[in-house]
């Protein structure tokens, strides 16, 4: 009767064991899909998609990076992004980093909110991606009409480079012409490579 009662107990647990084995498999196989999940829910939307390839160099005021959208007559309306030593203050050191952006942005009566709304840490090199969503530094969404966008990169000490193309807010599906001027040749030859491969999209109704 002991050797009965005894088996039936052993049968018990192993059926248990089998029953807990297969709960934390269906677990298993559940956590692939959430984290593809959250992948979906922070991926960047708007209608323009900025990209380029960026390659870290050195020297003096290099490495520094802007990208903004401007209306029709020259204003800009919203700052997409802006590297951090610049954006906190390191303009006050060194002037020469993202002049243009630094000026066009009133960056030194903005407050720390705004700032930290589009600061961002120098990225790691590699291919980057950026958007915008129609709407302007407050949040507000900007009437349909021309506008231009604008990619800033110090690449080292007085050397700047500007990337610029228009496009129509509201219109058909564009590929924006990203035209490249530079405000002299970089001392280094390397650092003029920071940035290639620039490519804007707006995608129309």
């Amino acid at each position: 009767m002991e050797k009965k009662l005894t088996s039936v107990f052993l049968a018990g647990i192993a059926a248990l064991g089998i029953l807990a084995g297969g709960c934390g498999e269906t677990k298993q196989a559940a956590a692939p899909a959430a984290k593809s999940e959250a992948k979906q829910e922070t991926a960047a939307k708007g209608p323009l998609t900025l990209e380029y390839t960026y390659k870290k160099t050195e020297g003096m005021a290099s490495n520094q990076m802007a990208a903004w959208i401007e209306d029709g007559n020259g204003k800009l309306i919203r700052t997409l992004f802006a590297t951090k030593f610049t954006a906190t203050g390191g303009y006050k050191k060194r002037t020469q980093s993202l002049p243009v952006w630094v000026k066009k942005s009133g960056l030194a009566q903005l407050d720390s909110k705004k700032v930290d709304a589009f600061t961002q840490a120098t990225p790691a090199a590699g291919k980057l991606t950026f958007t915008w969503d129609g709407k302007d530094d407050s949040g507000k969404e900007v009437p349909d009409g021309t506008y231009k966008l604008v990619l800033e990169g110090t690449l080292y000490d007085t050397s700047d480079a500007l990337f610029t193309g228009t496009f129509t807010k509201g219109g058909k599906d564009q590929t924006l012409d990203m035209k490249k001027t530079l405000t002299k040749e970089p001392e280094k030859a390397a650092n003029k490579d920071m940035i290639t491969g620039v490519k804007a999209v707006y995608k129309g109704k």
